[in-house]
């Protein structure tokens, strides 16, 4: 029987809610496809039409989560009135409130999902793509209102706060601070290092530096490179002409 498009995405929460719960409660290697699917009140079979494997469910829970925050930060009044910086401390903020009630999970999934191996490299990029999108989004604001230059490593940048982003998590699992207090404050503090850095622009005066480094040392060495390299060149060749 042909469901809707809204029972199928029903069915898709239902299974991603199930691995959480269960997942949680006996661990990832210890919970079956079978039991997920029980546990959302699916056929046994039913749950690979949406998911092939439990990891695949995993994804799928992280991938909806950057899609939840996306939609949040479109929620939030006069967000695009906010600085490059408060955006992305709003963005980081709402990430980890919608992380927090399945820490737990976090805690059994995390580090297996995200360290995976170069083969298993493709269930994570699209969950990847959706972070860099939100952050591609707020740079191109930033730079459109003039608050940022534009950034000749822009993408260097941004796979930075991705960088950033699974060390942050990883911090915050260990934390056991009052209320992940130090986690907190490890936002603040690295977030503004990070937009004061790049409002001065360090990146590209960076580059800029290393434009006139090549310009100046080594293209108007060149010729003395070259006449190294011929006089090389000539040894060579007159030592393969002896051993002959």
């Amino acid at each position: 029987m042909k469901i809707s498009k809204e029972q199928k995405q029903k069915n898709r929460n239902k299974i991603i809610m199930s691995a959480v719960e269960l997942v949680t409660s006996k661990g990832l290697k210890a919970a079956t496809m079978r039991e997920i699917a029980r546990q959302a009140g699916l056929g046994d079979a039913t749950v690979y039409n949406y998911f092939p494997t439990k990891e695949a469910i995993v994804c799928g829970y992280y991938e909806d989560k950057f899609d939840q925050v996306t939609l949040q930060l479109k929620q939030v009044k006069d967000f695009n009135e906010y600085t490059f910086q408060e955006q992305l401390q709003a963005f980081f903020e709402a990430k980890f409130e919608l992380l927090l009630p399945d820490r737990e999970f976090l805690e059994k999934t995390f580090k297996t999902t995200f360290f995976a191996l170069s083969q298993h490299y493709s269930r994570i990029r699209p969950i990847k793509e959706k972070f860099m999108a939100i952050v591609e989004d707020i740079f191109e604001a930033a730079i459109d209102a003039g608050e940022i230059p534009d950034q000749v490593f822009r993408q260097l940048t941004i796979q930075f706060f991705w960088d950033y982003y699974i060390g942050i998590v990883i911090y915050w699992l260990k934390d056991d601070s009052d209320r992940f207090e130090d986690t907190r404050i490890l936002i603040d503090k690295s977030i503004d290092l990070a937009c004061t850095s790049i409002r001065a622009g360090i990146g590209n005066k960076i580059f800029d530096m290393g434009i006139f480094l090549f310009k100046n040392h080594i293209l108007s060495r060149m010729n003395f490179i070259k006449d190294h390299v011929d006089t090389i060149h000539g040894i060579k060749k007159k030592f393969t002409e002896a051993k002959k």
